[in-house]
């Protein structure tokens, strides 16, 4: 079949039209999205905020970002643990929230909360005293040396 310059054009007019058409509902599709995206990404966050307050009043604590369970599963002794928990926050460390983890894992003996942060309290000072650990603040420590080498 031989094809005029009339018809070729008619053709390709059409074409272009047809892909600027597609172009245009995909476009809306994206921008469709994009507000459906923020959308949830602000129901999330307010679920979060909502969970964590719930998680406050009633005195359980957040520690849904890691199975620590199972990251903690290989460590036998609590200042195994903890040194995994720091290597897991990049070489830092909190004592209420290193309580949190495990605490709220039942991966300590303590069957208060403000027990267990006692003997975290205990066993971050120890730490820091062998060199492992250096104080940055009130409850706040990170690494040393050779142990941050560990660092994935």
């Amino acid at each position: 079949m031989v094809m005029n310059n009339h018809s070729w054009e008619e053709q390709t007019r059409r074409l272009l039209s047809e892909a600027q058409s597609e172009l245009v509902g995909l476009e809306k599709e994206i921008s469709e999205l994009h507000d459906r995206q923020a959308k949830l990404t602000k129901e999330i966050d307010a679920y979060e905020t909502a969970l964590k307050g719930y998680l406050m009043r009633t005195g359980q604590q957040e520690v849904a970002e890691y199975d620590w369970r199972k990251i903690l599963a290989h460590d036998k002794y609590h200042k195994d643990r903890l040194v995994t928990i720091a290597k897991h926050n990049g070489g830092r460390i909190g004592q209420s929230k290193a309580t949190d983890i495990l605490f709220g894992n039942k991966l300590i003996g303590a069957k208060k909360r403000s027990t267990a942060y006692a003997m975290v309290q205990g066993y971050l000072t120890d730490m820091t005293e062998q060199g492992i650990f250096e104080k940055l603040g009130p409850g706040e420590y990170e690494l040393i040396g050779a142990q941050k080498s560990l660092l994935r």
